[in-house]
């Protein structure tokens, strides 16, 4: 027994030196020193050099297929560790999660009934309760496929050894565990793909980078059109693995079941595979109509294959489920929101401000001497700083610009606004200065509950205090745009999005807080919602396949409840 306790140590210290090797010998190369750098790259700011090297990092391609070597699937590991510490914990600060993070969603608010508001279409009616309860019965299939064992699974399914064409239930690195089975009773080839559960298939979903992927359209079985855009890398991976493994199986049960359909089912990272996947699998003619059912998709594609799938995926999302807007792009505008509410500080939080300043500080220098895991461009730290994070250029998409040489009085602190775009927090004496590359920014929400903005704006330049026309119109040409500021594209769940969201009942007094009776309803929402991140208490509990089953069923009762009332109307005005 020592000794086998003694070899299981041995090969984990081995396992972990190895991926210490590949973190240190596969990391970019540092930026060159200050003296070999031009003019221009002198007056240039840290956080611009920061993305210019990751830009530079990111030209080299990333693989788009599930690796073939146990080597080459250590170094893709590696390097998605690696680029998930920069993405998160290497340019979140300790503040801006400690404190940001809470005030943002106290400033923010609850906003579901935005999934419920303009553009957005009601779904109501017998057809609706039908589909909802088809959706529930496929996604019932579907946790059981993912959370038991696959005995009762069949059991459940009511399926038998024989009606089970493939089934791989061992996940990889970007090679998802799923189940092709033959369902007589319904008459389709449904093929169930699991989320991410395991390690690798969590190392699978954060292997997010941007990688070409096209789409071409058959009709008649001749190309009609060609859809280009950008997926997510492991997700097409994994896609393309299973479309290998699973392709010659459904040619030789489409010519014995000429009749039958294909139904591509997952959840999570299931669903973004399988939304995938399907648009590789219409690509042949015997499969053109093969469908999606995407229960709680990632954004896994850019606008425009998003929008060509709508005839043939249905993306369904649960309340508050963050999943489908998380990217990139959101993610980092939703950082500058944070950063901006992090620094707006209450007098309560003084003595966890300081508190926190201090271990950010300290962090950082620890940060900064550990090239082989977060990159030095990452985040640049001002040591005379009390806050460790510039405000971002993404921070003008949620607050409003001030003009240089005004003073706002915001949240009990004065913020001092001059022409070197320098930002002073002056509160009871203390001095705290941030030096931002970008313009700086002061929230229109706080400056205008104070009252000092509107006497500011009597000084500015005409063409300075005036709004800015059709500002909706534009927000959303920006979000369809595929390439962000940063270089980066936005990501957004697939196909046709139906959502559920929890309304509270019309007899609802202003102030009475939450109700137990809330009404749920589901609404066609259109794609741009999801190009931004709304933080909610419940956004992680509710993208859990037991959440959408609870909230189903009540929708369900709902839409009973109004079909029997319109049947009784009805019935009265016959009379």
């Amino acid at each position: 027994m020592p000794a086998t306790v003694a070899a299981a140590a041995a090969a984990a210290a081995s396992g972990g030196a190895f991926l210490l090797y590949l973190l240190i010998t596969c990391r970019p190369q540092p930026p060159p020193p200050e003296d070999e750098r031009g003019a221009e790259g002198d007056e240039a700011s840290p956080l611009l050099r920061g993305s210019a090297a990751e830009s530079d990092r990111e030209e080299e391609p990333w693989p788009d297929r599930a690796p073939v070597t146990c080597c080459e699937a250590a170094a893709v590991a590696a390097r998605t560790a690696r680029r998930t510490w920069e993405l998160t914990v290497g340019r979140w600060g300790l503040h801006g999660i400690a404190f940001g993070i809470k005030r943002h969603m106290k400033r923010q608010g609850n906003l579901q009934h935005e999934y419920s508001g303009n553009g957005c279409r009601q779904l109501k009616g017998h057809q609706t309760h039908t589909e909802v309860s088809s959706l529930l019965e496929y996604l019932k299939l579907c946790m059981f496929f993912s959370k038991k064992s696959f005995s009762a699974f069949l059991k459940f399914g009511g399926y038998k050894q024989e009606d089970i064409l493939i089934h791989k239930a061992r996940a990889r690195l970007m090679q998802p565990s799923f189940a092709l089975v033959c369902d007589k009773r319904t008459k389709c080839f449904l093929l169930f793909i699991r989320g991410a559960i395991s390690t690798k298939e969590r190392l699978t979903a954060a292997t997010a980078a941007e990688v070409p992927f096209h789409h071409i359209i058959l009709s008649e079985g001749q190309i009609n059109n060609v859809v280009l855009g950008y997926a997510h890398c492991g997700m097409l991976a994994g896609a393309r693995w299973i479309a290998r493994l699973a392709i010659p199986h459904l040619h030789n049960k489409i010519k014995e079941f000429p009749g039958y359909q294909i139904k591509v089912i997952g959840h999570s990272m299931g669903a973004g595979i399988g939304s995938i996947l399907t648009y590789i699998l219409r690509e042949h003619y015997e499969f053109s109509s093969c469908s999606c059912l995407a229960f709680a998709p990632p954004a896994c594609m850019t606008w425009e294959l998003a929008e060509s799938g709508k005839d043939f995926i249905t993306s369904l999302v649960n309340r508050n489920d963050v999943v489908p807007a998380i990217s990139k792009v959101s993610s980092e505008s939703l950082r500058s929101e944070v950063m901006v509410s992090s620094k707006l500080d209450d007098p309560q939080d003084r003595f966890h401000h300081n508190l926190f300043t201090s271990i950010n500080q300290r962090v950082a220098f620890f940060k900064s001497h550990m090239l082989s895991v977060s990159h030095s461009s990452g985040k640049i730290q001002d040591h005379d700083s009390c806050i460790s994070e510039p405000l971002l250029k993404d921070a003008a998409d949620v607050v409003q610009p001030a003009a240089n040489g005004h003073s706002i009085d915001c949240s009990g602190q004065q913020v001092v606004v001059t022409s070197e775009e320098r930002v002073t927090l002056v509160n009871n004496g203390d001095v705290t200065c941030v030096k931002s590359a970008v313009s700086v920014l002061v929230s229109q929400e706080d400056s205008d509950s104070n009252g000092a903005l509107d006497t500011d704006q009597a000084s500015l330049p005409p063409n300075e205090g005036k709004e800015v026309p059709n500002q909706d119109s534009a927000e959303k040409d920006k979000q369809k745009e595929p390439i962000s500021a940063s270089g980066s594209r936005q990501f957004f769940p697939p196909g046709r999005i139906i959502h559920m969201v929890a309304l509270p009942p019309p007899d609802l007094a202003p102030g009475e807080g939450t109700s137990s009776n809330e009404i749920i309803g589901i609404y066609e929402t259109p794609r741009e919602l999801y190009g931004r991140i709304r933080l909610a208490p419940n956004m992680i509990k509710e993208h859990y396949m037991p959440s959408y089953i609870s909230t189903m069923e009540s929708l369900l009762e709902q839409l009973q409840k109004d079909d029997d009332d319109n049947t009784v109307c009805t019935t009265s005005n016959d009379l």
